[in-house]
């Protein structure tokens, strides 16, 4: 009996030892569930894009949060951009190739932009902008595809040169590269190229069509200091020399035959 006795007060013992264990585990679940839910969007944000993109807590790093009202419904939507030039240039260290990283201005995988889509309350994957770290991205939004949304347009550098690609939401949540041209090149050089964009109403659709007109770089010096805070001032000054229209089952902006002419020749 008195075994019997000391069996049940151990199976007790053990049962009211696991429970313990059930609600600690259960309150730091939900202590952490608290936290992220108090955490600012700011906070969540580099929290999550940290994770997605494997950057140690050392790491110096940019972020920037652009928000906007992007697809067709009534929440307020972000686009997120981050910059790695630390991690660009400790990587040229690492594999000792800092003279020719330099010399192309680290250009690779260190710019990104993540689309946070509001409806959903979710942060897209990584969008990589390879590009010249030395410069964030440049963000602006410009109704393109229609005029109940904003598309995105992201300005980069590579090296001296200025381009841009433009981004348009489809089905509501789908964000996906529409068209990518040449801004300026050869700045700092003896004969810079520049062009503008502007955006110009299509009679048979709804979505815009981008002109690109080439120019000149306005009051040109080549003293243009640090290539990277360099931003120049382009008017349109020339021809109209290319023009695309929105493919809308490609979902890219497509030249018009006529302007195929102006193409560079393939040598």
């Amino acid at each position: 009996m008195k075994i019997l006795k000391i069996s049940i007060l151990c199976l007790l013992f053990i049962a009211s030892s696991c429970g313990e264990e059930n609600t600690s585990d259960s309150n730091t679940t939900t202590e952490a569930t608290n936290q992220k839910s108090n955490e600012s969007f700011d906070a969540r944000a580099k929290r999550e894009i940290m994770a997605s993109l494997a950057i140690p807590v050392n790491e110096k790093f940019s972020m920037r949060i652009y928000k906007e009202y992007i697809n067709a419904d009534t929440i307020q939507d972000a686009i997120i951009t981050i910059n790695r030039l630390e991690y660009a240039m400790d990587e040229a260290i690492k594999n000792n190739r800092q003279a020719k990283a330099a010399e192309i201005g680290f250009t690779g995988n260190y710019n990104y932009l993540f689309y946070y889509d509001g409806a959903l309350d979710r942060i897209s994957n990584p969008i990589f902008a390879p590009s010249s770290p030395g410069r964030e991205l440049d963000i602006e939004f410009k109704s393109l595809v229609a005029p109940t949304r904003k598309d995105l347009i992201v300005g980069y550098r590579i090296r001296n040169s200025g381009w841009k690609s433009y981004f348009s939401v489809f089905n509501d949540h789908d964000m996906m590269m529409v068209f990518q041209w040449k801004w300026f090149d050869f700045a700092g050089e003896d004969h810079p190229e520049a062009f503008v964009h502007e955006f110009e109403e299509n009679p048979n659709q709804i979505p815009m069509d981008i002109a690109i007109y080439s120019s000149e770089i306005d009051s040109y010096t080549k003293n243009i200091g640090d290539i990277y805070t360099y931003v120049p001032s382009i008017t349109k000054k020339k021809e109209l020399k290319f023009k695309f229209f929105l493919d809308p089952v490609a979902k890219k902006y497509r030249l018009y035959p006529e302007f195929a002419k102006n193409l560079p020749k393939k040598i």
